[in-house]
């Protein structure tokens, strides 16, 4: 599949090899990590993996925050390296069947919930209450809405800072919704202000908070 294809792409294997690529290319052996996540398409944090390694064996050395250098190894350094470098290779071998078992186990648990939610006898009980969202101890001192929507449905919360008042500063909350394929319906679950939380079932959204066609 496109996902399993992807993740085997950046698996930490594959990605050594293609993050050594870019040392080879850069100028004078200097590479910014920040444009190598972005070049490899991965999380920083992945690059780190590489380079905590890399660096642990003395083949790269960092030259700033976000800029590391190939140092590469002469002959002798080869022989003095040879036990990291094979345990290295052992590492990057043991991370890479714990990410296949990984794949293996998001494979199964996307299956199973799959047949859970398209079993007929399973379709009526598919639901939560207002209690048991607002009785959630996280949730205790927020303003909670339930949105109903079609697919596609998009949701986006503008900065509170850029909308807020000149006058006093004060900070406005807004939520904007936008679908093409049907009505949203918003309804108010909790509300919290300072002087105590309410629970509302099947309240109309509140002013603030907007469903716009798209």
């Amino acid at each position: 599949s496109l996902t399993s294809g992807c993740r085997h792409d950046c698996s930490l294997g594959m990605l050594t090899k293609k993050f050594l690529t870019l040392i080879d290319n850069a100028t004078d052996g200097v590479l910014d990590l920040n444009k190598a996540a972005e070049t490899l398409k991965v999380q920083k944090r992945r690059i780190y993996d590489i380079t905590n390694v890399l660096e642990g064996v003395g083949l790269i050395e960092k030259k700033s925050k976000n800029n590391i250098r190939w140092k590469g190894a002469s002959t002798a350094a080869d022989r003095e390296t040879e036990p990291e470098t094979a345990k290295l290779r052992q590492d990057m071998k043991s991370l890479e069947d714990q990410e296949r078992s990984l794949d293996d186990h998001i494979r199964i648990m996307t299956g199973a919930i799959q047949a859970l939610s398209d079993n007929p006898l399973n379709k009526p009980r598919l639901y939560v209450t207002d209690e048991d969202v607002t009785s959630l101890p996280c949730f205790a001192n927020d303003t909670i809405f339930a949105v109903k929507a079609p697919p596609g449905t998009t949701l986006e919360v503008p900065d509170p800072r850029e909308a807020a008042d000149p006058r006093d500063g004060q900070m406005r909350y807004r939520i904007v919704l936008r679908s093409t394929r049907g009505p949203i319906d918003v309804y108010l679950v909790q509300h919290t202000n300072n002087g105590g939380t309410t629970s509302q079932q099947g309240a109309a959204a509140p002013s603030a908070t907007s469903a716009e066609p798209a």
